[in-house]
């Protein structure tokens, strides 16, 4: 008796829904030393995938899981809507911030994509909250302003851990005041942009 080889599995993800899409073997393609593979074009037009998209890659095991964000996941105006009305009450630097990148700032020059510090990465990935007077580490490289608060917050399903920092001029402290009015935001931007379950 053969033994069948079994088709191997892709999970795309819309907003909406979650569907799978057997691939046959023909359809396989290598990953080059870069990590890039290329997405098949019958694929690419049944998930609404064009040239700038952002996707979501996590894996669970074996299973890699990619996603298409809409725009507001990364960086977009929504995200530094909140960050308007909170700067304007504390005066104080204030980023939002992927694992991998700054998404959005206000009140420091931090542009969207910059790499964040391994340092930061660290703090980020824990997801609680933390806090230091005296600063934990500069949010990029070579900056010379460091965070002095970290609040975790959820942008969207399978993402990346993200948090709300708070990036005040050096010797400056910061009040109980100026914490809890950062973490209500934090907990906005949860609210608006975890999915529901």
């Amino acid at each position: 008796m053969q033994e069948r080889k079994r088709k191997p599995r892709f999970f795309f993800c819309s907003d909406v829904r979650e569907r799978t899409v057997f691939m046959s073997i023909a359809v396989i393609r290598n990953m080059d030393t870069q990590g890039r593979i290329i997405i098949p074009a019958d694929i690419r037009k049944e998930t609404g995938i064009r040239s700038g998209s952002t996707l979501e890659i996590a894996t669970d095991g074996t299973t890699i899981r990619i996603r298409k964000c809409t725009p507001r996941n990364t960086g977009s105006k929504e995200l530094r809507d909140f960050l308007e009305p909170l700067y304007k009450n504390i005066r104080c630097g204030l980023a939002i911030s992927s694992t991998d990148c700054i998404l959005a700032s206000k009140g420091c020059y931090l542009p969207e994509g910059a790499q964040i510090t391994e340092e930061l990465r660290s703090c980020i990935e824990e997801s609680k909250e933390i806090f230091s007077q005296s600063g934990l580490c500069p949010p990029v490289p070579d900056y010379s302003r460091k965070v002095a608060a970290l609040f975790p917050v959820t942008l969207a399903l399978a993402s990346k851990k993200a948090a709300l920092l708070l990036i005040p001029e050096p010797g400056r402290c910061l009040s109980g005041a100026e914490c809890n009015c950062t973490r209500l935001i934090a907990n906005m931007i949860t609210r608006k942009f975890k999915p529901n379950e």
